[in-house]
């Protein structure tokens, strides 16, 4: 961390420090370390044995100095921003603050439970969360379980996710999956380029790419599955063995069930579960969502994308297979 208290409670800047006086968190009350050296720039630290839930430990190099830029360009423009400031409402501070908007730099991994747990209580209290991910952090041509969990949904960017390299901020939106291949575009602002306000509210005038729906389609995906089932992939067995208990099979099922979806980077093969009860179920929305939902649970996998509505991806997903089952009575007749 940049800032500790005094012994009077006055804040104080790592930087302009005296190594003789004593500081503490401002979190837990506890007597902090003063770090400095070549490739650290100066900054408090708890001990190793101490466990504050207020601010994370272990900040890399990268961490530090990303929180003085944005620091610094915040307030090219706006002198409300504030560096480690802690919230009155939540045992919590953010990397930055300015109003009810908390910035979060994110350079490490961080479990899912903590993530969860910190992105709930900023949206209870009514605060915007904007998180970034780091250099290592950021993705490259896959998308990891980790990265997913920091990915956001909107109409006009689709899911996206923000990353910062070298003072370099980066959005990836319009995030689509198609089997193992991952597509998206991106957009960059270089450092103190534009506001920050403007950088997060930037407007996406580009459309999604189209999902191309075509017998050659249906071809493809029933090619790649039954590969997957001669290699026993895991999750490929989990939804045969569910269709066997109801007498289908993977690879015989309704043409259209096959076409591609835009929320495969969510759901996977799954879809294919998703799309049997849209045609079993008579379009009972709710119904679906149900047996979608317990499906997922007894096979063990759940909603990991904490940033994002699942009820939103799953009305979504049924009207996309409005869409795909009304095609196929053109595409594949």
């Amino acid at each position: 961390m940049l800032f500790a208290f005094t012994k009077e409670k006055q804040l104080v800047d790592a930087s302009g420090a005296d190594a003789r006086k004593t500081y503490y968190c401002p979190d837990c009350g506890s007597v902090l370390i003063r770090k400095a050296g070549k490739l650290l720039i100066p900054h408090f630290a708890h001990t190793a044995n101490e466990n504050c839930q207020g601010m994370s430990e272990g900040e890399t190099a990268e961490h530090l100095n990303l929180k003085k830029i944005f620091y610094q360009w915040g307030r090219q423009d706006d002198q409300h921003w504030k560096l480690e400031e802690p919230l009155k409402d939540l045992p919590q501070r953010p990397d930055l603050l300015n109003q009810k908007l908390v910035v979060e730099i994110q350079c490490s991994p961080l479990k899912t439970s903590r993530l969860e747990e910190r992105v709930s209580g900023y949206r209870q209290m009514g605060y915007q969360d904007w998180w970034l991910l780091g250099r290592k952090l950021c993705p490259d041509k896959k998308f990891t379980a980790l990265q997913k969990q920091f990915c956001s949904f909107s109409k006009a960017r689709g899911v996206h996710l923000w990353g910062i390299k070298a003072g370099t901020i980066t959005l990836f939106y319009h995030i689509y999956q198609r089997d193992q291949h991952y597509h998206y575009s991106k957009k960059s602002w270089p450092k103190y380029s534009e506001p920050l306000p403007m950088i997060l509210n930037t407007t996406i005038r580009e459309t999604p790419p189209k999902v191309i729906l075509s017998k050659q389609s249906v071809i493809d995906k029933k090619t790649h599955l039954g590969l997957k089932l001669r290699q026993s992939d895991p999750k490929i067995r989990k939804i045969q063995d569910y269709l066997y208990h109801r007498y289908e099979h993977l690879l015989y099922l309704s043409d259209w069930l096959y076409f591609p979806s835009r929320y495969f980077f969510f759901y996977q093969d799954d879809i294919l579960i998703f799309r049997l009860l849209f045609q079993q179920e008579a379009k009972n929305a709710d119904r679906i969502f149900k047996k979608f939902l317990l499906y997922r649970e007894k096979t063990q996998q759940h909603w990991s994308f904490c940033r994002i509505a699942e009820r939103e991806i799953l009305e979504r997903l049924y009207l996309e297979a409005i869409f795909c089952q009304r095609k196929a009575k053109i595409l594949l007749t």
